[in-house]
């Protein structure tokens, strides 16, 4: 991907090739849904209340950490270790569904307490429906996982959108019917059928009885992986464990709506590399000079698409929920504003964690994983003082600052100097400087007095129309040689010049 770089072998095109392929199919089928999404999030929103939406809330911290749990890292696994034999695939193949199976077991078990816990007679019925997507969804996790490592992402991407666009129907259709609160538990359980049942019907794998002592090194590998996402589970929703015990359940509502509109633009992008990257770093694994190629490259690309976007997210806050959501959501303009600026700050770190896995990293990512989620849980509960606002501050201030950290070690691992990774960042970060500038001016010093839509609209047009100019400004040549590099690979050509 980079034009200055020696031309790679033909099995470096291929990869190339293929990166691009995954790249587009995935994209387009993920923003694609998530037009539905979101169009189905906002409707959904005006006829349920934030009470309903922090109940699935309060569901969600406890069903992560067993979801994490099931998962025990396998997936991954069968990504990295490309040497495991069939025999070993169909053994995790098992191992994963019996997983799945003492997840539901176990969310049935912890239903009632867990109401208890958060003071919500309504949720353990919740957690005993919804506790099914375990056992659903270990049924897949190493067929999808086999999918990956072989690349054949336009299956997989064609999978998301039988998920994509079947999920919001469901979960539209329940809340018109009155079901409030169900409605959201039943898009979750359909949502893992249709996955699942997609991705069993492309790709199978049979099932044979787990040998532990045939698997000690694949279960070391997932050990690390699985304890390094239990420490992940624990801080990307400790947020909403601390909001559900110390806030009221409309507050958590507006804390999650937030959320879920501050990062999943963000994540609508990071998604897609995270479908891809983890593939195409586990290829290269053992070609550093190649590894470092794609890091760079694609930490550039984030930075591109997913700044401006988070910083206007953060810029136009209050317009955006008074205008779209309307007046009872008042209370997640400041949260929308600190978790948007903070998803933007993460989606370029967000590449960290496949690049240590691709290079048996596992143990330290584990370590500093444990560390972080030790971080931001003292940050989430100092900052409920000042309530869901303050939550969502403790995410900007600890994550992007303990990064840092975590870079020293990608710095080793890829002997990548500082200044060539700054660079990269700034192509998303020139023009986003400027942006915010000018978007300030206007709103402050303008438009101060306009009405709400009005100023929403001119805001947002304004503020494309200065990212992309600057942009272009003053990184041209780089533009064009990404555009280049896109109709090379597109056509079939070298992957550089």
């Amino acid at each position: 991907m980079n034009p200055t770089s020696s031309k790679p072998s033909s099995a470096g095109e291929h990869l190339d090739r293929s990166a691009f392929s995954g790249v587009a199919w995935v994209g387009a089928v993920k923003w694609s849904t998530q037009i539905v999404a979101w169009a189905g999030t906002v409707i959904v929103a005006r006829i349920l209340t934030p009470a309903d939406f922090g109940l699935l809330t309060m569901a969600s911290v406890f069903m992560g950490v067993v979801m994490i749990l099931s998962e025990f890292g396998v997936g991954t696994a069968v990504i990295t270790l490309r040497e495991l034999p069939q025999d070993q695939l169909r053994q995790l193949n098992a191992f994963s569904v019996s997983l799945g199976l003492g997840g539901t077991l176990l969310a049935a078990l912890m239903a009632y307490p867990l109401g208890l816990f958060f003071r919500a007679p309504d949720l353990p019925p919740v957690l005993l429906v919804v506790g099914l997507t375990f056992l659903i969804t270990s049924l897949q996790t190493v067929p999808a996982s086999l999918l990956r490592r072989e690349l054949k992402f336009r299956t997989l991407a064609l999978i998301d959108i039988g998920r994509g666009l079947i999920v919001p129907v469901v979960t539209l259709l329940g809340a018109l019917a009155g079901l409030r609160y169900w409605a959201l538990a039943l898009g979750s359980v359909v949502g893992a059928v249709v996955t699942t049942g997609l991705t069993l019907y492309h790709r199978r794998v049979s099932f044979a009885r787990p040998r532990i002592s045939g698997l000690t090194h694949v279960l070391n590998f997932s050990r690390h992986v699985l304890v390094g996402r239990l420490a992940w589970i624990a801080y990307q929703d400790g947020d909403f464990a601390i909001a559900g015990r110390r806030l009221t359940q409309s507050a958590v509502g507006d804390y999650s709506l937030a959320w879920t509109l501050a990062t999943s633009p963000i994540e609508k992008v990071t998604n897609v590399l995270s479908d891809v990257t983890p593939s195409l770093f586990s290829a290269v694994q053992d070609d550093r000079p190649a590894l470092r190629r794609y890091f760079l490259n694609l930490s550039e690309l984030l930075c591109l698409a997913t700044f401006p976007v988070s910083v206007g997210i953060a810029l136009v806050s209050h317009d955006i929920v008074g205008v779209v959501l309307g007046p009872k959501w008042a209370g997640a303009v400041g949260p929308l504003a600190f978790l948007a600026l903070y998803a933007g700050a993460r989606s370029v770190t967000s590449l960290f964690g496949h690049l240590f896995n691709a290079t048996r990293e596992t143990r330290f990512a584990m370590w500093t994983s444990l560390l972080l989620a030790a971080l931001l849980l003292t940050g989430f509960f100092v900052g409920s003082f000042w309530g869901a606002t303050g939550i969502a501050a403790a995410w900007l201030v600890v994550h992007p600052l303990f990064s840092v950290y975590s870079f020293t070690r990608v710095r080793k691992v890829l002997d990548l100097r500082g200044t060539d990774y700054f660079r990269a960042l700034r192509l998303g970060f020139d023009g986003a400087a400027v942006m915010t500038a000018v978007v300030l001016g206007f709103e402050w010093l303008v438009a101060a007095d306009w009405p709400p839509p009005l100023r929403l609209f001119i805001s947002i047009a304004l503020g494309a129309l200065t990212y992309g100019g600057t942009t272009w400004m003053l990184h041209r040549t780089r533009l064009r040689q990404i555009v280049a590099w896109l109709k090379r690979v597109r056509g079939g050509g070298a992957a550089a010049a």
